[in-house]
Protein backbone atom coordinates (compact mmCIF):
# COMPACT_ATOMS: atom_id res chain seq x y z
CA UNK A 1 0.00 0.00 0.00
CA UNK A 2 2.43 2.42 0.82
CA UNK A 3 4.55 1.87 -2.45
CA UNK A 4 1.20 2.46 -4.28
CA UNK A 5 0.34 5.83 -2.51
CA UNK A 6 3.89 7.42 -3.23
CA UNK A 7 3.06 6.42 -6.97
CA UNK A 8 -0.03 8.15 -6.42
CA UNK A 9 1.07 10.83 -4.20
CA UNK A 10 3.79 11.67 -6.81
CA UNK A 11 1.69 11.20 -9.78
CA UNK A 12 -0.92 13.44 -8.44
CA UNK A 13 1.42 16.19 -7.46
CA UNK A 14 2.94 16.11 -11.12
CA UNK A 15 -0.20 17.43 -12.50
CA UNK A 16 -1.08 19.91 -10.09
CA UNK A 17 2.41 21.80 -11.63
CA UNK A 18 0.74 23.52 -14.91
CA UNK A 19 2.76 25.42 -17.21
CA UNK A 20 1.71 29.00 -16.85
CA UNK A 21 2.95 29.94 -20.36
CA UNK A 22 0.00 27.56 -21.92
CA UNK A 23 -2.97 28.47 -19.76
CA UNK A 24 -4.21 30.50 -22.79
CA UNK A 25 -4.67 27.19 -24.79
CA UNK A 26 -7.43 25.71 -24.52
CA UNK A 27 -6.40 22.22 -26.09
CA UNK A 28 -3.98 21.98 -23.12
CA UNK A 29 -5.95 22.89 -20.42
CA UNK A 30 -8.34 19.99 -21.43
CA UNK A 31 -6.07 17.77 -21.85
CA UNK A 32 -4.66 18.45 -17.89
CA UNK A 33 -8.07 18.55 -16.60
CA UNK A 34 -8.48 15.12 -18.49
CA UNK A 35 -5.93 13.66 -17.09
CA UNK A 36 -6.03 15.00 -13.80
CA UNK A 37 -9.72 13.74 -13.56
CA UNK A 38 -8.88 10.28 -14.58
CA UNK A 39 -5.93 10.14 -12.15
CA UNK A 40 -7.60 10.96 -9.33
CA UNK A 41 -11.00 8.85 -9.76
CA UNK A 42 -8.29 6.07 -10.63
CA UNK A 43 -6.78 6.94 -7.03
CA UNK A 44 -10.05 7.35 -4.92
CA UNK A 45 -11.01 4.06 -6.50
CA UNK A 46 -7.38 2.43 -5.15
CA UNK A 47 -7.62 3.90 -2.05
CA UNK A 48 -10.97 3.08 -1.30
CA UNK A 49 -9.94 -0.82 -1.58
CA UNK A 50 -7.19 -0.03 0.87
CA UNK A 51 -9.69 1.74 3.24
CA UNK A 52 -12.33 -1.41 3.34
CA UNK A 53 -8.90 -3.98 3.93
CA UNK A 54 -7.13 -2.14 5.94
CA UNK A 55 -9.37 0.71 7.42
CA UNK A 56 -8.08 4.71 7.54
CA UNK A 57 -4.05 4.57 8.47
CA UNK A 58 -3.10 5.55 11.35
CA UNK A 59 0.67 7.82 11.76
CA UNK A 60 1.82 5.01 14.18
CA UNK A 61 0.87 1.92 12.09
CA UNK A 62 1.67 3.33 8.53
CA UNK A 63 4.09 6.15 9.24
CA UNK A 64 3.52 10.40 8.21
CA UNK A 65 4.16 9.98 4.57
CA UNK A 66 1.71 7.24 4.53
CA UNK A 67 -0.89 9.25 6.15
CA UNK A 68 -0.05 12.21 4.32
CA UNK A 69 -0.97 10.63 0.54
CA UNK A 70 -3.68 8.43 1.69
CA UNK A 71 -5.46 11.81 2.95
CA UNK A 72 -4.02 14.15 -0.18
CA UNK A 73 -5.75 11.65 -2.57
CA UNK A 74 -9.13 12.09 -0.27
CA UNK A 75 -8.61 15.41 -0.43
CA UNK A 76 -8.49 15.74 -4.28
CA UNK A 77 -11.38 13.48 -5.13
CA UNK A 78 -14.07 16.20 -5.22
CA UNK A 79 -15.65 13.98 -7.84
CA UNK A 80 -16.61 11.72 -4.45
CA UNK A 81 -18.07 14.04 -1.80
CA UNK A 82 -20.23 11.06 0.27
CA UNK A 83 -16.62 9.25 0.13
CA UNK A 84 -14.63 12.48 1.05
CA UNK A 85 -17.04 12.97 4.21
CA UNK A 86 -17.30 9.35 5.35
CA UNK A 87 -13.22 9.75 4.90
CA UNK A 88 -13.69 12.81 7.01
CA UNK A 89 -15.51 10.59 9.45
CA UNK A 90 -12.72 8.37 9.91
CA UNK A 91 -9.58 10.98 9.96
CA UNK A 92 -11.42 12.37 12.95
CA UNK A 93 -11.81 9.19 14.85
CA UNK A 94 -7.70 8.77 14.11
CA UNK A 95 -7.30 12.32 15.62
CA UNK A 96 -9.02 11.57 18.80
CA UNK A 97 -6.60 8.79 19.32
CA UNK A 98 -3.49 11.07 18.64
CA UNK A 99 -3.01 9.00 15.55
CA UNK A 100 -2.93 11.99 12.66
CA UNK A 101 -2.26 15.17 11.70
CA UNK A 102 -4.92 17.78 12.83
CA UNK A 103 -3.76 20.27 9.62
CA UNK A 104 -5.15 17.72 7.70
CA UNK A 105 -8.53 17.17 9.36
CA UNK A 106 -8.83 21.16 9.08
CA UNK A 107 -8.21 20.92 5.11
CA UNK A 108 -10.46 17.94 4.52
CA UNK A 109 -13.20 19.48 6.62
CA UNK A 110 -13.12 22.71 4.65
CA UNK A 111 -12.92 21.16 1.21
CA UNK A 112 -16.14 18.41 2.75
CA UNK A 113 -18.00 21.79 3.30
CA UNK A 114 -17.17 23.65 0.41
CA UNK A 115 -18.18 20.39 -1.73
CA UNK A 116 -21.36 20.61 -0.17
CA UNK A 117 -21.76 24.51 -0.51
CA UNK A 118 -21.67 25.24 3.42
CA UNK A 119 -19.01 27.98 5.12
CA UNK A 120 -15.78 26.84 5.82
CA UNK A 121 -14.02 27.27 9.56
CA UNK A 122 -10.54 26.79 8.88
CA UNK A 123 -10.28 29.36 5.39
CA UNK A 124 -8.04 26.21 3.79
CA UNK A 125 -10.06 26.68 0.55
CA UNK A 126 -9.01 29.69 -1.62
CA UNK A 127 -11.20 31.01 -4.80
CA UNK A 128 -11.76 34.29 -6.70
CA UNK A 129 -14.51 36.23 -6.71
CA UNK A 130 -15.61 37.35 -10.53
CA UNK A 131 -13.86 39.86 -11.26
CA UNK A 132 -11.24 39.70 -8.60
CA UNK A 133 -7.82 38.97 -8.47
CA UNK A 134 -7.14 38.68 -4.88
CA UNK A 135 -8.05 35.25 -3.35
CA UNK A 136 -10.30 34.66 -0.73
CA UNK A 137 -11.64 32.12 1.42
CA UNK A 138 -14.29 30.42 -0.65
CA UNK A 139 -17.41 29.86 0.24
CA UNK A 140 -16.64 32.06 3.03
CA UNK A 141 -15.61 31.91 6.83
CA UNK A 142 -18.59 30.43 9.26
CA UNK A 143 -16.62 32.45 12.02
CA UNK A 144 -14.74 35.31 10.32
CA UNK A 145 -13.79 36.58 13.56
CA UNK A 146 -12.23 33.45 15.15
CA UNK A 147 -10.39 32.25 12.13
CA UNK A 148 -6.77 32.45 13.18
CA UNK A 149 -7.56 31.32 16.58
CA UNK A 150 -9.15 28.25 14.99
CA UNK A 151 -6.39 27.95 12.70
CA UNK A 152 -4.00 27.82 15.23
CA UNK A 153 -5.18 25.21 16.82
CA UNK A 154 -5.03 22.95 13.60
CA UNK A 155 -1.76 24.03 13.21
CA UNK A 156 -1.74 26.18 11.01
CA UNK A 157 -0.80 29.69 10.39
CA UNK A 158 -2.84 33.06 10.37
CA UNK A 159 -5.17 33.47 7.33
CA UNK A 160 -3.70 36.62 5.65
CA UNK A 161 -0.15 34.52 5.77
CA UNK A 162 -2.01 32.02 3.87
CA UNK A 163 -3.55 33.78 1.21
CA UNK A 164 -1.26 35.78 0.44
CA UNK A 165 1.02 32.67 0.08
CA UNK A 166 -0.62 32.42 -3.23
CA UNK A 167 -0.40 35.49 -4.61
CA UNK A 168 3.23 35.17 -5.45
Amino acid sequence: MKAELAKMFKKDQELQDWDVKRLSDNKYIDSMETEMSRVVRANCETIKKYYKECGYPGLKENGRDACVRFWLVVQHSDHDVVFQEKMLKALKRQLKKGNALVRNYAYLYDRVMKNKGKKQIYGTQLGRRTGEEKMHPFPELKFPDKVDELRKEMGLGGLKEYVDSFEN
